[in-house]
């Protein structure tokens, strides 16, 4: 131990009481210097003091002491576990509170005690020490409060942003895909709507579910409803093509014999007329030609469209329903 008890911390971590004790001698900057010896006989503590005078005392309880100081009575309790205490006297009981400095006495303010780098002080003063470090520990409590919150509100704020973001992605992919949910819905509603007329519609030709025969239906629909051509305009714009595809080259001399027999599907308003024939000529196909033949004709049939000019709006209806009800799946080329 130093000098004086210098750099010794008690029990809160603080410098003891700046004193020296020894086992006969007492010197301190309030008490002064003085004489000491303490001896214990038949259970009774008994101390000698050059300033204080003679003491006998002696422990009847729990941190309870009796004793007689130059013949005074004195009592003194201490009860209580953590910070605060419940002290007795002669003079009656008091609360009390260990701070960061000191203690503080509420009953009695006087009787406070602060120590501030081992000095010891009481009183009056130590209630100023102890209401000034309560002052400057709650400044601090608070300050590391705000500190905090304000951590967790950004915390929060870049959650909260993140959050926006993700739904903002979220939403700029849905909006992003919903012309073409639209364009998936409608063609749905129409497919139900050509589905439920087929069932009320005249059936198509027994003759027209022959290959050749169907092929030729085909043509006639696409080229010639599709682009509003009749039959010998039609021929002379087809036939240069038809001539040289060896897969669509058999519905060429069908034309004449298929114009006859698809003409009563084309009665009522158009397109819708186009389109429920058209519906009638996909499931023809579907029920005709094999799986792999039906593909294979649809793009024989677009290659034929195309080589006329960009295909009509109509066209395109017209090779929605086919493929669709012939049971095949055409999607747009995303090149």
């Amino acid at each position: 131990m130093g000098v004086f008890g210098l750099g010794k911390k008690d029990e809160s971590g603080r410098q003891v009481r700046i004193e020296h004790r020894g086992r006969f001698l007492r010197a301190s900057r309030t008490g002064g210097v003085s004489l000491r010896a303490q001896a214990k006989v038949a259970g009774l503590n008994l101390t000698a003091n050059s300033q204080h005078g003679f003491r006998v005392s002696r422990t009847v309880g729990k941190n309870t002491q009796l004793a007689f100081q130059n013949g005074r009575f004195v009592l003194r309790g201490r009860y209580g576990k953590g910070p605060t205490k419940l002290n007795l006297s002669k003079s009656g009981v008091t609360v009390s509170t260990r701070t960061g400095v000191g203690t503080i006495n509420w009953i009695k303010p006087k009787r406070s005690s602060a120590k501030l780098l081992g000095i010891q002080v009481r009183g009056q003063n130590a209630v100023y020490i102890n209401a000034l470090w309560a002052a400057l520990s709650l400044a601090t409590m608070l300050l590391t409060a705000a500190f905090h919150l304000a951590v967790l509100a950004a915390q929060v704020a870049w959650w909260l942003l993140l959050l926006a973001w993700q739904g903002l992605h979220h939403l700029s992919q849905s909006l992003r895909g919903l012309p073409y949910a639209l364009t998936v819905l409608r063609r749905s509603l129409r497919n139900a709507r050509l589905t439920r007329a087929l069932k009320g519609a005249p059936p198509l030709a027994p003759a027209l579910g022959a290959p050749d025969a169907l092929l030729a239906a085909l043509v006639l629909s696409f080229e010639g409803w599709g682009r509003g051509q009749d039959l010998p305009a039609l021929k002379a714009s087809v036939a240069p093509a038809l001539a040289q595809d060896g897969l669509l080259s058999p519905a060429l001399p069908q034309l004449e014999a298929v114009a006859t027999l698809l003409t009563p599907h084309r009665q009522g308003p158009t397109p819708r007329a186009e389109l429920l024939a058209m519906a009638a000529l996909g499931k023809q196909a579907e029920a005709s030609l094999g799986a792999q033949a039906r593909p294979e004709i649809a793009l024989a049939l677009d290659d034929l469209m195309l080589q006329a000019g960009p295909k009509t709006r109509l066209q395109e209806q017209m090779l929605e329903v086919f493929c669709d009800f012939a049971g095949l799946r055409l999607t747009a080329s995303t090149a």
